[in-house]
């Protein structure tokens, strides 16, 4: 049996009802727990931890307090998919290193969990599995994992109210019917969200088109990251590890979701089921109004995304961004691929915080984003600059470009930046912009917010602003 790994001491424990010994090795943000035992040995990683917690079934008297390990355990579903199966398997242990405790330990319950329920005894604790987000992982999820880690802490079945979605208005009814109210009367709710970007989108949208009281408390949101990108989660740390989420909603705190406020010219319109249909925008003082917590785009962007959300794309994950690129960047039948033509104003402001406008003097762009995140996708760092929910929108724009130096750039992202300092990329903190579209063809002038693709009228514009009133928190 080894007693040192890399100079560390052993420590003598139990798992899982033997003798074993522990040795805990951490390099950065990555640590193993190794067990070992006469003729064997075991891992536990660091990113499959939820967290240790005592165990509810205690130990007999004058013995050390047993601990549960909370672990989920992931695998792919099969060779042929992306999509990947999740248990819950919690590791019943004693005497763990003390190291191992500080960097897991749960020292108190997570009390945004913990809601009290009505008089009526309805609960103010939801769990919103989409079934429709990305490859459709969420209720095996669910029913696997969340169910079963909550239940070790305390809270069963009978202490939540479960929501399946049912179409793609799902949560948008179940925040204005449920959440909204309940909001405005003053009472706390937390909500575990089992989707993609798009279901705290169509959240933040409910509440922000509402009226809301004096007394509106803001409800919390645990987001379980299942979509494609999953930008929030992989901007706020949410999918540093394997729990997609769990981890944090069982250790982490409310912190304000920033958004921003997109306004669009009239005749502006959802694009929906791949594009066979349009819907009307909610309005605001005439205009078209879309809220956002991740990214307003055009050009590439907002293209790849509007081409790839199709049933035939989403079964490949986040590869369908890819797939889209490529076949935007190099048109099958062997064209150029588009130049966007719009004049692009930025609202900035000066070192005094005074806000002056600055026009940007090139009418030709392949990419622009205005982004309040880091990250698009796990390994697609975008704007370097962005912290966690710090607010602050940041415009990333290439010019006219061929499509070679567009995948040059975008190769950087993928690299952990660097592409923000390129001379043919322009970067900058910005108080919001306005694109006014130059395309006589209704392709070019599709526009993305969080995935959303809204279709502007010829001669259209967007503008975009951050938002000033917030309506949920985030569990980060």
């Amino acid at each position: 049996m080894p007693a040192l790994v890399m100079d560390i001491p052993a420590v003598t424990g139990t798992a899982l009802g033997s003798d074993v010994s522990f040795v805990y090795h951490r390099e950065k943000d990555d640590g193993t727990l190794i067990l070992s035992w006469d003729g064997g040995e075991d891992h536990v990683y660091d990113k499959d931890v939820i967290g240790v917690i005592n165990d509810p079934r205690g130990g007999r008297k004058n013995e050390v307090q047993p601990q549960l390990i909370l672990r989920v355990v992931t695998s792919q579903s099969s060779p042929e998919t992306t999509k990947m199966r999740f248990a819950f398997e919690p590791l019943p242990v004693t005497n763990l290193p003390q190291n191992y405790l500080e960097a897991h330990v749960i020292t108190k319950p997570p009390m945004h969990l913990y809601v009290n329920p009505n008089e009526d005894g309805s609960r103010n604790l939801h769990i919103v599995v989409s079934t429709r987000s990305g490859v459709g992982e969420a209720q095996q999820y669910y029913d696997d994992v969340l169910s079963e880690a909550l239940a070790a802490i305390d809270l069963n079945r009978d202490t939540y109210q479960l929501h399946i979605t049912e179409s793609e208005k799902s949560i948008t009814e179940f925040a204005k019917k449920i959440l909204l109210p309940r909001a405005n009367d003053g009472i706390a709710q937390t909500v575990l969200l089992l989707s993609g970007d798009g279901g705290i989108v169509d959240t933040v949208n409910a509440l922000l088109l509402s009226s809301r009281t004096e007394k509106y408390l803001k409800p919390t949101i645990g987001l379980i990251s299942m979509g494609t990108g999953n930008a929030m989660a992989n901007s706020t740390g949410l999918n540093r590890d394997a729990t997609r989420g769990l981890g944090r909603i069982f250790r982490g705190v409310p912190q304000n979701l920033p958004t921003f406020k997109a306004h669009f010219s009239p005749g502006s319109v959802f694009l929906t089921d791949e594009a066979r249909r349009t819907q009307p925008l909610p309005l605001e003082s005439g205009h078209g109004i879309v809220h956002g917590v991740v990214v307003c785009s055009w050009a590439l962007h907002a293209s790849l995304v509007a081409d790839s959300d199709t049933t035939e794309y989403r079964k490949y994950g986040a590869q369908r961004f890819q797939m889209a690129a490529k076949e935007l960047m190099a048109p099958d039948d062997g064209s150029n691929p588009h130049v966007y033509h719009g004049k692009i104003t930025l609202y900035k402001s000066d070192d005094q915080g005074n806000e002056y406008v600055e026009e940007i003097a090139e009418t030709r762009t392949s990419y622009i984003i205005a982004s309040l995140v880091s990250n698009f996708e796990e390994r697609l760092l975008i704007s370097p600059g962005s912290k966690p929910l710090d607010g602050q929108l940041r415009i990333l724009r290439f010019g006219d470009i061929s499509g070679a130096d567009v995948m040059r750039l975008m190769g950087k992202a993928l690299r952990g930046g660097g592409h923000e300092h390129d001379e043919m990329a322009y970067y900058a903190p910005i108080n919001g912009l306005k694109i006014q579209f130059d395309e006589p063809d209704a392709r070019w002038r599709r526009v993305c917010v969080d995935g959303k693709i809204i279709r502007v009228e010829e001669g259209g514009w967007v503008e975009v602003r951050r938002g000033h009133e917030d309506v949920v928190d985030l569990i980060a």
